[in-house]
């Protein structure tokens, strides 16, 4: 199972390799429906507990966003992945702007300069997201395909062995 498991980690990730676009957009409506089956499941769950005296309408909200935002991404994969690489940029580049003014807070203490340089670093990865999500996503896509494809040959060495082990 170990080396079928990295067996499928590595073909997945050469597919994000080879067409990462097309995989990224597979991924973020299979996600997509994934996030709509957990809301319903959820709304389920809110309904059965609203005999409870500590129910609250708020444990419906979850379910509620879960289902929106997975049915934005599986009837809309492209936009899905274009809002989740704005946001992811926004975020990089509040981060990056804390990180830079932590390290010049810290100036000329050890490690500084590389709180700084993560800091610009960061910002800048943020800048560019925003203002190219698609390059992002290709970047990504490409990104998590080596990271699959390097974990995926490692399980599939670990189960050969395990396998040796075994014998």
């Amino acid at each position: 199972m170990v080396t079928l498991n990295g067996a499928l980690l590595s073909v997945g990730g050469l597919a994000l390799v080879a067409v990462p676009f097309l995989a990224a957009f597979t991924f973020a409506a299979a996600f997509g429906l994934c996030l709509v089956v957990v809301g319903v499941v959820g709304l389920f769950a809110a309904l059965k507990s609203m005999g409870n005296a500590q129910h609250s309408l708020l444990v419906f909200l979850g379910p509620i966003f879960s289902i929106l935002i997975g049915a934005i991404l599986w009837f809309t994969p492209a936009q899905g992945l274009v809002a989740l690489t704005e946001f992811l940029g926004a975020f990089a580049v509040v981060t990056g702007i804390f990180q830079v003014v932590a390290a010049l807070g810290l100036s000329g203490k050890i490690h500084w300069g590389l709180l700084l340089l993560n800091g610009l670093l960061t910002l800048g990865a943020g800048v560019a997201m925003l203002i190219s999500p698609g390059v992002a996503i290709f970047v990504f896509a490409i990104f998590f395909g080596v990271q699959l494809i390097f974990s995926g040959f490692h399980l599939m060495r670990v189960g050969i062995r395990m396998k040796h082990l075994r014998g």
